[in-house]
């Protein structure tokens, strides 16, 4: 069942781009791009993996302090994962509650961190390891969550990325980010960063991630 989550997990990055366009423009684009931000990504990916007979819930996580970001809580076999499925980047693997793991993909390369009920997750790019996120392990009610994801962009939060365009998929062998005017190619044994024109900001979108709207 684990691999069988970690597929569905590769699948939803493959096929679900994470963008913050919704928070940068309100519902103004034409046609809608799938995917979004944290809350929009976890919520298909749990609606996804409770077809397959799994005991999922929402959950959420800290950034820089804030309790701002959303992921999925799995009970198997009476232990605890959490899929990180609303990361911008690509998390592909379950994060045990009870023990620390470490992973690498495209380049880059994770690990956590378990104290008590504090699960730790840093992230490791080009050489230089960054705190990503920390989860406290204990649920919370659903409910509260739901809601908070309801307001999320009239709450006042301070996204890190409200000012900025972000856009990430897994295309091949490949795992694209575009961050502001930045678009950056991960890979196994390679890494580029090429500077886009803000003019030709949804030509790219179009072009490397296949995704064609309007302002």
């Amino acid at each position: 069942m684990i691999k069988a989550i970690e597929a569905l997990i590769y699948q939803h990055f493959c096929t679900l781009p994470f963008h913050n366009l919704t928070l940068l423009y309100g519902n103004t684009l034409q046609p809608t791009i799938p995917g979004g931000t944290c809350s929009d990504k976890t919520l298909a990916f749990l609606a996804d993996v409770k077809k397959l007979g799994v005991a999922a819930y929402l959950h959420s996580a800290f950034i820089g302090g804030q309790e701002i970001h959303r992921l999925v809580r799995i009970h198997l076999n009476n232990r605890i994962y959490f899929a990180d499925v609303g990361n911008g980047w690509p998390s592909l693997k379950l994060l045990p509650a009870d023990h620390p793991i470490s992973f690498s993909c495209f380049g880059m390369h994770y690990r956590t961190m378990v104290q008590g009920n504090r699960l730790t997750l840093f992230h490791t790019k080009q050489g230089y390891e960054s705190l990503q996120l920390e989860i406290c392990t204990s649920p919370r009610p659903e409910q509260e969550i739901l809601e908070q994801i309801a307001t999320r962009f009239s709450s006042g939060i301070a996204y890190p990325f409200a000012n900025s365009l972000r856009f990430s998929l897994i295309k091949g062998d490949t795992f694209l980010f575009l961050r502001g005017n930045w678009l950056e190619k991960y890979a196994e044994s390679r890494f580029s960063k090429q500077e886009i024109a803000e003019q030709s900001i949804q030509e790219t979108i179009k072009n490397e991630f296949g995704y064609t709207f309007g302002i």
